[in-house]
């Protein structure tokens, strides 16, 4: 605060608000206590594996980027790790901010395993061999060992220097269970024992900048969900009369929050956020995901979140006794529920019953739920079905129904234009 670090990285937008506060608000014992401050609440956190590939190229970057600034005021970040991290205005912005220590010249980067293993790693597998792979952190919290991620890259990374120099070289001082505290106190010894200049730190951290900038792109399969909206919707009557419906019962039920799930591109997400104060956007395709991050970026949006949620695998508790990271239904949990043509592919593609939706809905629901019936007779079902040995006849307005009240009570009921689907307004039991 004295040296002017916390005012230029506010400037910059890259670090949390935080005030400070007197000690006299708390009851313990403070004699031992420098000075207390009070961070901004975050609305919503999300977490590295939940992110796209844009989302960890935005925090490894705020990282680098706060280490350039800090080393001109003799500090350096002591932690590298992408959980200090939030996401908010379609900006990434550190956290914790009790991470900073004083660097002094010839000092060893200490961060430096932590930042190939748990930042660096991560973002070329997903480069180089496609977003997929940042799922896998999910287990690993602390990194994953760098002789692995090694492995996994391809042969054209050995001809990056970034990925050679940091994660292929670098490989070898992890043993074969991982970077133990052995290995880090080896990697400090051997590769470090030299030091840094604040002159060569800086450099580094240049070097390392320009390499993420240039991984514009995860590498990719072919996807075709991005481009729903323009291909897969029959008729614009039915997608005028959807937006018609969805915006009467917002602006009926006035929900402080809501949560999208099976966003695609955030079309009613976006909607939605006109009449909310929070919106939580949740979609299984990074392509959608890194589409509605930028959207959310250029409307400047700060109550809007987008993250990546496979709705048949959803993110648990995790960490120490399960308490260090609170599963998605905790987290995304809001007064109104929107799940619009979604609950034909939980039930035919992933095999999730009627009545484990309905349940899942109102997991996520505290109030309100407006989701969408696909019929069997739909193009769009008897596409999922093609080729499969799928028996319907359970699969019913009706049966929806009956699963839904086990939890909701139905106000309002309409079949949409051009179409056989039906929307329902449902309150919570």
């Amino acid at each position: 605060m004295q040296s002017g670090l916390y005012a230029a990285l506010q400037a910059k937008g890259l670090i949390i608000a935080h005030e400070e506060i007197s000690k006299t608000e708390i009851s313990s014992n403070t004699d031992d206590v420098y000075c207390l401050i009070q961070p901004k609440q975050i609305a919503f956190q999300s977490y590295p594996f939940e992110w796209s590939y844009i989302q960890w190229r935005k925090a490894i970057i705020a990282y680098i980027s706060i280490n350039q600034i800090a080393l001109k005021y003799g500090m350096i970040l002591k932690d590298a790790t992408p959980y200090n991290f939030y996401l908010e205005d379609g900006k990434a912005l550190l956290l914790d901010t009790s991470s900073f220590s004083f660097f002094k010249e010839g000092a060893p980067w200490i961060a430096y395993l932590q930042f190939c293993a748990e930042f660096l790693s991560p973002l070329a597998l997903m480069h180089y061999n496609g977003q997929k792979w940042s799922r896998i952190t999910r287990t690993h919290l602390r990194g994953l060992p760098l002789n692995f991620i090694s492995k996994q890259l391809p042969l054209k990374s050995w001809f990056n220097s970034t990925a050679l120099l940091h994660i292929h070289l670098h490989a070898k001082y992890a043993n074969a269970e991982g970077a133990t505290a052995e290995a880090k106190l080896q990697l400090n010894q051997e590769v470090k024992k030299e030091g840094f200049s604040n002159e060569k730190l800086t450099s580094l951290m240049g070097m390392l900048l320009n390499t993420v900038t240039k991984w514009k792109k995860p590498y990719q399969f072919e996807k075709h969900w991005s481009e729903y909206y323009e291909q897969d919707i029959a008729s614009e009557k039915y997608l005028v009369h959807k937006e018609e419906i969805v915006k009467k019962w917002l602006e009926q039920t006035k929900p402080l929050s809501v949560v999208d799930l099976g966003a695609n591109m955030g079309r009613f997400s976006f909607l939605a956020a006109s009449y909310t104060k929070r919106v939580v956007a949740l979609e299984s395709d990074d392509i959608c995901v890194d589409i509605m991050e930028r959207q959310i970026k250029k409307q400047k949006l700060t109550h809007v979140n987008v993250l990546m949620q496979e709705l048949a695998e959803t993110s648990t508790h995790l960490g120490v006794n399960e308490k260090e990271i609170s599963s998605i239904f905790t987290r995304a949990k809001s007064e109104m529920v929107m799940a619009l043509a979604v609950e034909h592919h939980l039930h035919i593609t992933n095999l999730i019953s009627l009545s484990q939706i309905a349940e899942m809905f109102s997991l996520f629901s505290s109030k309100y739920l407006i989701t969408e019936f696909i019929p069997a007779n739909d193009s769009k079902v008897q596409l999922l079905i093609k080729n499969r040995n799928k028996d319907l006849s359970a699969y019913t307005i009706e049966a929806y129904k009956i699963a839904l009240e086990k939890y909701f009570n139905i106000i309002e009921t309409t079949q949409l234009a051009d179409s056989g689907r039906i929307l329902i307004l449902l309150q919570k039991l």
